[in-house]
């Protein structure tokens, strides 16, 4: 088994990097927020709903089958490299297609443009050039999915977190560049290429990999892995369709100013969940690697990990929301502090479907994962649309909060649970204390009057939750953190104990 710190090591390069490209991200949203619309950041929201949706076919997702089934295979490793580079074209048009059907869908409060199309002067919605110019990354990234896929089984982690992160603050500057020259709207995606091409030069550069491309892959060694292939992305689709729905219906019927308060919250309040989704790529590359009871002991870790730190600062981001969001992006974005507050209860779930949808994948069960999400189909989209009916973006984020965030955890842990084989109580059991003490401090907050400034509630909030951590637990969960920590901080003495090569790989 991997030492406990070189994983850990793994881990923190991985969300400090990400969080500091998150943060970077958020820096240029708060200023794009400040110098665009509601209606601007409303039609940026439907643009990228179509680009989350093309990055589920794009080469990183199909290159994940190599984590879990490893690079030994040259064969296997040229297929992969050689589909990924496939499908990274066709999704570009892909997403051109999609961005022309969606402007035939949404066309309430969007602006045209004026072009001309064979000599004839005609308007098109502004949705359509957006998500063709954003369809570019695509094109830019083709090949480096393989080359990232590669360095998360070798654990070359640090190496990956240098990539997302210079990619981060590329995507900032650019960003900021485009705004500051009266790019408008068109900072967004001037922001998403400058990310693209700084990440995908720098995984080419550093992976140290070579691979060969073949127009037509090995039929052979394909047929080895499509099942799990499909399996990842018939995963991935589900909790699109569940988890961006919610978008489209209020883009639909309540407009894009409705839709930009919406997303600004929702993109706020999944801030936590996006890290541990980063962070799963180092669990998926431990669990594929490891077998029987230490699969099971290392969820639980991981669970429990995700519950001490999102329980806490998912509390300050509730109690915080009402002066912070205002603060930050101004006053026209009052809307959004009730809409993250209640999205918070969605999000809080999603990070620990994310860590065990993760082993269900790493089991080898991406087609049962599939199957799980898409149950929930059928529960979504239809009280999204009651939502939006009976109480606009509010009534949604009710809608998200009650079927995704209660209902759909108590699905997701009894159906994970049966297809692992393992205890309910054994991966609930670690959630409990945090979740519990989290909940109750939150309510003491609210409903007893504290002659405090609201800019101290975040300082009760922590006294009360550390301490009653402590408490509870007799000290236990404090030296355990410590001892994770001093851990992760000391110098290694040995070798990571799992593959990994030096220099360049041919392959």
């Amino acid at each position: 088994m991997a030492e406990v710190g070189k994983i850990a090591r793994s881990s923190l390069w991985i969300s400090a990097s990400f969080a500091i490209a998150r943060a970077a991200y958020m820096i240029s949203q708060i200023v794009l927020a400040r110098k665009l619309t509601e209606a601007d950041l409303g039609i940026w929201s439907l643009v990228y709903l179509v680009v989350v949706l093309a990055n589920l076919f794009r080469e990183s997702a199909i290159a994940q089958v190599l984590i879990q089934r490893g690079i030994e295979d040259k064969k296997l490793v040229n297929a992969v490299y050689s589909l990924g580079i496939n499908v990274s074209i066709c999704v570009f048009a892909l997403q051109v297609g999609v961005g022309w059907l969606l402007s035939l869908f949404i066309t309430d409060q969007i602006p045209l443009l004026s072009a001309q199309i064979l000599g004839f002067p005609v308007q098109i919605s502004i949705l359509i050039p957006l998500t063709a110019v954003t369809a570019l990354v695509f094109l830019i990234g083709a090949g480096a999915g393989t080359h990232g896929a590669v360095m998360s089984r070798q654990m070359k982690f640090r190496e990956l977190a240098i990539c997302e992160l210079s990619a981060g603050l590329a995507r900032l500057g650019g960003a900021l560049v485009a705004v500051h020259l009266g790019a408008g709207i068109w900072s967004f995606a001037i922001g998403e290429l400058s990310n693209a091409f700084v990440e995908s030069s720098l995984k080419r550069s550093l992976s140290g990999a070579h691979f060969r491309y073949q127009l037509r892959p090995d039929p052979a060694v394909l047929s080895e892995v499509i099942g799990y292939i499909r399996g990842m992305i018939g995963v991935s689709l589900a909790v699109y369709t569940n988890t961006s729905s919610d978008n489209l219906i209020i883009g639909r019927l309540l407009g894009v100013k409705a839709l930009g308060n919406y997303n600004l919250a929702y993109q706020l309040a999944m801030f936590p969940v996006f890290i541990v989704s980063t962070i799963n790529r180092v669990n998926l590359a431990v669990i594929s690697q490891q077998t029987g009871d230490r699969q099971r002991n290392y969820v639980c870790r991981c669970l429990e990990l995700y519950a001490l730190v999102a329980a806490l600062l998912f509390g300050l981001a509730f109690v915080a929301a009402p002066w912070l969001i205002p603060l930050l992006y101004g006053q026209k974005w009052l809307a959004a502090v009730p809409i993250f507050q209640i999205v918070l209860v969605f999000a809080y779930a999603r990070g620990f479907m994310h860590i065990l949808g993760t082993s269900l994948n790493a089991l080898g069960y991406p087609g049962k994962n599939a199957f799980i999400n898409w149950m929930l189909v059928p529960l979504s989209v239809p009280a999204y649309f009651v939502g939006a009916k009976l109480g606009g973006a509010i009534g949604v984020a009710i809608a998200v909060a009650l079927v995704m965030g209660v209902v759909a955890t108590a699905w997701f842990w009894l159906s994970v649970c049966r297809v692992a084989g393992w205890q309910l109580s054994t991966l609930i059991q670690p959630i409990l204390l945090p979740t519990s003490i989290a909940v109750g401090s939150l309510l003491l907050l609210q409903v007893i009057p504290l002659p405090l400034p609201i800019l101290l509630q975040p300082l009760l909030l922590i006294s009360l939750y550390g301490i009653s951590l402590s408490v509870l637990s007799k000290g236990e969960i404090p030296r355990s953190l410590l001892k994770l920590i001093k851990r992760t901080l000391e110098r290694e003495k040995a070798p990571l104990d799992l593959p990994k090569s030096e220099g360049h790989t041919d392959v």
